[in-house]
C-alpha cells in the first residue's frame, strides 16, 4: 500500500530545552493502516505526534508563535504527497489548517481539539465541516453517519459542557472523524472510556480504515488498540529502542515503562477500620437547569482503611457523585456527610494554576512550598526532580502526579480519585496503588471511579456500580 505520511526526523529540539526531545526517529504511515506508537510518560510520544500534524516546530506556524522560534528541527516529512524539508537554513512555514486537512491530531485532553463555543455536540462535531464551507446537506449526513456509527447519536442535542470526562473524549474523536482526514494521530484515544465505548471507538477505527484512513495511536499502555496494530514503535527517551508486530516488541515495550500487565489482586490494600467517613443516605443530585437528575437514591459509605469503586459506564454520574462528596454540588434530596474530604479531578487542567510544581503542592499550605509535606509528597510520588518546573512541561503521567500530590499533601481523611489512571505510565501506576494503600494504612478512606476493572479489582475492597437514573447496583470484592 502507499505511504501516505512519512517522518524522518533527525532530531527535534524544544526552544527552552538543552536535550532532543527525539533524535533518530523514523515512521512511515500507509492507507488504511494501524500503527502504534508507545513509551512511557516524557518518552517523545506526544512531540512524535505534534511534528506529523504540523504543529512544532512552533516557528513554523507563523507570526502568532512569535517567541518561540527557537525550536530545532531536522527532518524530512511527507504528507499525502508534499514534501517538507527542516533543517539548518530550512524552515518552510506550515498552513496549519490545509495540514489538518491531511493529518488531523486528538490532543490527550480532549477539550483542546472542542471549539467550547457550540451549544450543542451536533453544532460541534460539524464546526470544521462549517468553516470548510461543506454543503448543509452534506455536513448534516456526515454528522450523522459519524455519530451513528460511534454510538453518540443520542448525546447531539446534549451541551458538550454538561457530558462527562469520557463522552467529552468520545465527541472530540468524533469530531475528528468527521473531517475524514488521511491520516488520524490519536494520543490516548481509549483513555477513560468504558469497556463499552472502548469497542464502539475500535469498531469505528476499524471502519475508517476500511475506507483507507490511516491510524496512528500514542498510547502509555498496551491497550486493545495497540494489540491491533500493524507495526508497534517502542519510543524511550525520543528514541525508538523497538519496532515490530504487537507480539515481537511486547516485552520491549515492558522493558521501558510501558503499562502491560494487570494489577495484581493479592496486592489488593487490606481493611484496617470501621470509622464511616463518607456517608451518602438517598441522596439525589442534579446538574444546573437539566431535565432529569442525574444521580437518584445513592446509598454509599466508605469507612476508614477501606476502598470504594465506583464503576458504570460514561455519563452514569461517577464525576457527579465525587464532585457531590467534596461539596462542590448540593444533593437535590437526601443527605451527604463526609469527613476532610480530598478531591483529585479528572482533568488535571481543573487542577493545576501555578507556576512550579512545589509551589502547586504548597499551595494553601503553611509556609507554602516550605512545607516540609511539599518534600515529602513530592518524594513518594517520583517527583522531587520536578520541583521547579512548571506543571504544564511536563508530560501527562506526571501532570496527573502533580495534581494528585497537591492533594495528598492536605493528608484529607477522604480520598475522592476521579479516573486516577488515566495517562498514567507504569511507573505513575505503581505510585498510585502506592499512594492509595498508604492512605487505608494511615486510617483514610478512598472512593475513586474508574472505567479500569482491574485496577478497581486490586484496589478496592467493595464496587458500586452506577446505571445512570435508575440507581446503583452495589457490588463487592
Amino acid at each position: 500500500m502507499s505511504v501516505i505520511l512519512g517522518a524522518e526526523i533527525e532530531a527535534f529540539r524544544y526552544a527552552e530545552a538543552a536535550e532532543d526531545a527525539l533524535a533518530g526517529v523514523g515512521i512511515e504511515v500507509a492507507a488504511g493502516a494501524l500503527v502504534g506508537i508507545v513509551g512511557a510518560a516524557g518518552s517523545g510520544k506526544s512531540t512524535l505526534g505534534a511534528v506529523a500534524a504540523g504543529l512544532l516546530p512552533r516557528a513554523a506556524l507563523g507570526s502568532e508563535a512569535a517567541g518561540n522560534d527557537g525550536d530545532r528541527l531536522t527532518a524530512r516529512l511527507d504528507v499525502t504527497g508534499q514534501r517538507l524539508d527542516f533543517g539548518p537554513g530550512r524552515a518552510p512555514r506550515i498552513d496549519v489548517a490545509a495540514w489538518a486537512r491531511r493529518v488531523g491530531l486528538l490532543p490527550q485532553d480532549a477539550r483542546h481539539y472542542l471549539s467550547g463555543v457550540r451549544a450543542t455536540v451536533r453544532e460541534e462535531l460539524a464546526f470544521g465541516l462549517e468553516n470548510a464551507d461543506v454543503p448543509r446537506t452534506r455536513m448534516s449526513a456526515a454528522v450523522d453517519s459519524v455519530a451513528d456509527g460511534l454510538g453518540i447519536a443520542g448525546l447531539l442535542a446534549s451541551s458538550p459542557e454538561r457530558i462527562s470526562g469520557g463522552q467529552e473524549r468520545l465527541v472530540a474523536i468524533a469530531a475528528l472523524a468527521v473531517a475524514a482526514p488521511a491520516v488520524l494521530v490519536l494520543d490516548e484515544p481509549l483513555a477513560g472510556l468504558d469497556a463499552h465505548v472502548r469497542a464502539e471507538v475500535l469498531g469505528l477505527i476499524a471502519r475508517l480504515r476500511a475506507r483507507g484512513t490511516a491510524v496512528v495511536a500514542l498510547a502509555a499502555e498496551y491497550d486493545e488498540l495497540i494489540r491491533e496494530a500493524d507495526v508497534v514503535h517502542v519510543l524511550s527517551d525520543g528514541r525508538i529502542v523497538a519496532a515490530g508486530t504487537p507480539g515481537e516488541v511486547r516485552a520491549a515495550a515492558g522493558e521501558h515503562g510501558v503499562l502491560i500487565d494487570v494489577d495484581d489482586p493479592e496486592a489488593r490494600p487490606r481493611a484496617t477500620g470501621a470509622e464511616v467517613l463518607l456517608e451518602f443516605e438517598g441522596v439525589r443530585l442534579r446538574h444546573r437547569s437539566a431535565a432529569l437528575p442525574a444521580v437518584e437514591g445513592l446509598d454509599l459509605r466508605v469507612a476508614a482503611g477501606r476502598c470504594t469503586a465506583l464503576l458504570g459506564p460514561n455519563g452514569a454520574g461517577k464525576t457527579t457523585v465525587l464532585k457531590a462528596a467534596a461539596g462542590l454540588l448540593a444533593p437535590e434530596a437526601g443527605r451527604v456527610r463526609v469527613e476532610e474530604p480530598g478531591l483529585l479531578l479528572q482533568n488535571p487542567a481543573d487542577q493545576l494554576f501555578e507556576r512550579t510544581v512545589e509551589r502547586e503542592v504548597g499551595f494553601g499550605l503553611a509556609g507554602g512550598r516550605r512545607n516540609p509535606a511539599v518534600a515529602d509528597t513530592l518524594a513518594r510520588l517520583g517527583l522531587e526532580g520536578a520541583a521547579g518546573a512548571h506543571p504544564y512541561e511536563l508530560p501527562a503521567s506526571q501532570r496527573r502526579l502533580v495534581a494528585l500530590a497537591s492533594v495528598l499533601a492536605r493528608r484529607p481523611r477522604v480520598l475522592l480519585l476521579d479516573e486516577p489512571t488515566v495517562a498514567l505510565d507504569a511507573a505513575g501506576r505503581r505510585f498510585l496503588m502506592s499512594v492509595i494503600r498508604d492512605a487505608l494504612d494511615r486510617g483514610a478512606g478512598v472512593l475513586v471511579s474508574t472505567h479500569d476493572e482491574s485496577f478497581a479489582a486490586a484496589v478496592a475492597q467493595e464496587s458500586i456500580r452506577l446505571t445512570g437514573r435508575d440507581g446503583p447496583e452495589p457490588g463487592g470484592s
